[in-house]
This record gives C-alpha cells, sequence and structure tokens, in this order.
C-alpha cells in the first residue's frame, strides 16, 4: 500500500511571470522619533494661536460699547407760504443742492406792487400833512410872539395913563382951579382905556397860546401818521418780498409738492431742504452708560454704505430716556411691575475728516451700527470740531 505524502509545490521555473511585493521601507530610529515632535509643535501653535485670538476678542469686547440701534439725525426745514397768492414759478427740483438764500419758489407780486404803491402815495400824503401842520406850528408861535409883544407896548401906555391921571387928580386936589375938570376926566379915560387894553392884549395873547398846543398836537397827529404810512408802506414792501421764497440754509430739496399755477394759503407746506449737518443718535442700553463718556472716540458703520468705517466722537447725552419722552411713558407704580432695561439716546458726531467724499450719501433715518472705544479718556475737547458738527 501505497502512502500518499503532500509536498509544497515548487517554486515556479520562470521567476519574471510571478508579481513582485513592494519591500518595505525600513524605519529607523531618527525617522521614528521626528513625526511625535512635529505633531507636538503644530499643536502648540495652533493652541498659542486660538488662545491669542480668544485673547484679542476679549480684550477687544472688554474694551468696546456698541449697538446697531442707531441711526442719522439731522436738521429738516420746512418751506411754507408766508402770504396768500398763486405759484408764478417753481425753481427748484427734488434732491437738488440749494444755497442758503437761494430762491425756491416765486409768486405772481401783480396784487402786492399795486398795494406797494398805493402805500407810497399814502405816504407822500403824510408828509405834506406834516409839512402843513408843522407850518401852522410856526405860524402859531408867530401869534403867540406878537401878542406878547403888544402886551409889552400897553403896559408901556398903562403905566403913563396911571402917572397922568395921579397927576390931575394931585393938581385937582390941591387947587381947584389948577386943570380943567375936562383934563381930569380924559386922564382917568385914558387910563382906564389902557387898562381895558390890558386885559383885551391877555385874551389875545391866551388865545394865540392854546392855537400853538392845538398846533403842535396837530404836527404830533400828523408825525403819528407820517410814521404809519412809512410803515404801512415797509409792510407792503415786505409782503411783496415774500414773494419770492428762498432757502434758509444750505442742503437739499426734499418732499417736494408745490407746481406753477398753485394758488397757496400762508403756511402751506412747499418744500423741505435738508442740512448738510448730520450726526448720529444711538440709542445705548442703560447698562451700556457706565464707561461712556463725552469725547470718547467712536466707530460707525452706516448700512446704506458697505465697507466704509467712519470714526467720530461721543457729543452728549440725553437728560432722559426714550421711554420717558414717549407718547405715553410707563407707569410702575401701577401694580404689577416687570424691570426692563431702558435706552438713553447718545449724539454722536462725525468727524469731518472721516466723512470725505461721502457727505452726499449721508443723510437724516440711515441706519447705523456704532462702537465706542471706552478702554480710552475723551480723545479731546469738542471746541477741537468745527462748530457746524456741534
Amino acid at each position: 500500500m501505497s502512502t500518499l505524502v503532500e509536498t509544497a509545490p515548487a517554486a515556479p521555473a520562470y521567476a519574471g511571470l510571478t508579481p513582485a511585493r513592494p519591500a518595505a521601507p525600513a524605519r529607523t530610529a531618527k525617522t521614528a522619533r521626528r513625526w511625535p515632535g512635529r505633531k507636538l509643535l503644530l499643536g502648540a501653535g495652533a493652541s498659542l494661536l486660538a488662545a491669542a485670538g480668544i485673547s484679542l476678542y476679549v480684550y477687544r469686547a472688554a474694551g468696546v460699547e456698541s449697538t446697531d440701534d442707531a441711526y442719522l439725525e439731522g436738521h429738516v426745514h420746512p418751506i411754507s407760504a408766508r402770504i396768500n397768492g398763486t405759484v408764478a414759478r417753481v425753481l427748484v427740483d427734488d434732491n437738488v443742492r440749494v444755497q442758503a438764500g437761494q430762491p425756491l419758489v416765486e409768486l405772481d407780486p401783480a396784487d402786492l406792487d399795486l398795494a406797494a404803491q398805493e402805500a407810497a402815495a399814502g405816504l407822500a400824503q403824510a408828509r405834506a400833512n406834516g409839512e402843513q401842520a408843522a407850518a401852522q406850528v410856526a405860524r402859531a408861535e408867530a401869534d403867540v410872539t406878537a401878542a406878547a409883544a403888544r402886551i409889552t407896548q400897553n403896559a408901556a401906555e398903562l403905566k403913563r395913563a396911571q402917572l397922568d391921571l395921579k397927576r390931575s387928580e394931585f393938581l385937582a386936589g390941591t387947587d381947584a382951579g389948577a386943570i380943567p375938570v375936562q383934563q381930569l376926566d380924559a386922564a382917568r379915560a385914558a387910563f382906564e382905556s389902557a387898562q381895558a387894553a390890558e386885559q383885551s392884549l391877555q385874551a389875545q395873547h391866551r388865545a394865540a397860546q392854546a392855537a400853538l398846543t392845538a398846533a403842535r398836537a396837530q404836527q404830533a397827529v400828523a408825525a403819528a401818521q407820517l410814521a404809519r404810512a412809512a410803515a404801512g408802506l415797509d409792510n407792503a414792501r415786505l409782503q411783496t418780498g415774500y414773494t419770492v421764497i428762498r432757502s434758509p440754509v444750505a442742503g437739499r430739496v426734499a418732499k417736494k409738492s408745490v407746481e406753477a399755477g398753485q394758488r397757496l394759503q400762508p403756511g402751506q407746506p412747499l418744500l423741505a431742504v435738508v442740512d448738510d449737518d448730520v450726526w448720529i443718535v444711538a440709542n445705548f442700553k442703560e447698562s451700556q452708560l457706565a464707561h461712556l463718556r463725552p469725547g470718547q472716540k467712536v466707530t460707525v458703520r452706516v448700512d446704506a454704505i458697505d465697507g466704509r468705517a467712519f470714526t467720530g466722537v461721543v457729543q452728549s447725552f440725553s437728560p432722559g430716556t426714550g421711554a420717558r419722552f414717549a407718547l405715553l411713558p410707563p407707569d410702575n407704580s401701577t401694580g404689577n411691575f416687570n424691570k426692563v432695561v431702558q435706552r438713553v439716546p447718545v449724539k454722536l458726531l462725525f468727524t469731518p475728516d472721516s466723512v470725505g467724499a461721502d457727505a452726499d450719501r449721508l443723510f437724516p433715518g440711515l441706519s447705523a451700527v456704532v462702537a465706542v472705544d471706552v478702554r480710552h479718556g475723551p480723545a479731546g475737547p469738542l471746541a477741537a470740531l468745527p462748530a457746524a458738527t456741534r
């Protein structure tokens, strides 16, 4: 009986036909030690960068108070009519820039020109009346002077007549035949006539003085009428000047609602002029006000101008919270109370150098995000800013 013995197959005769296995690289001791050290170094570097980033974020977050409850504010000047009139011309269009004093709207001045001419004629008449009153005063003063002179003249005649009468009475009393009786009667009559003339001249003098007083009163009336006529002419010219409606400030036209041929009433709104001066009102939480001070630097980002950061300063704080000035302020004494963090409006000013060419793109109503650097004190006195930005 034969026994089967398994034997391993012999190697093939053609070694080139069998696939060759790649030889494993030999790991030396130096290579085995290099990679763990590099991983540790990379891990430590990443940890340091993360720690630095976190520290920088915490540092910056701890030194900045920011809010997105902010918007741009400015002066909006409403332009309205001051008199009745018909619009003759509209000289501006929406959104255009105007200068202070520039004409915006012209009204038809025909009716007011006639009123001014009538007022001028009234002034001329009042001047003539004033001259006439002055002449009457001068005449009355002359009459008073003449009456006083006649009184002085008659006083001399009265004195002479009185002396003649005394002399005649003396002669007639000492010697019955010294003078005729007729001469004594004539002296007595002359004295009495001089006395009567004195009384008449005194009355004339009083009448002349009364006439002078009346003339002066008439002159005062004429002067008052002259002043009234002059004021009437000034008012007529002023009303005529109101036919040209001018811009009170430099800015841009907005909300125009006036057209040529429109009939206007006093106080009727026509358009608005938005002032070039703008600022930011930021409503910070009351818990953020602990470190805010006037003069601190501010970074402003306006939503309408992407990628642009403006600089500014804190100008002032509102004397009350926004809720306190609301139409219906809260009343915490009604029984139920829930504490709500209040917001306080803070006025921020742009620094002129940071605005630059974007001044025309900043106007009231735009939303903004502001960040105040509270790590340092005020940037400097507000007096260093131009007056237009304060």
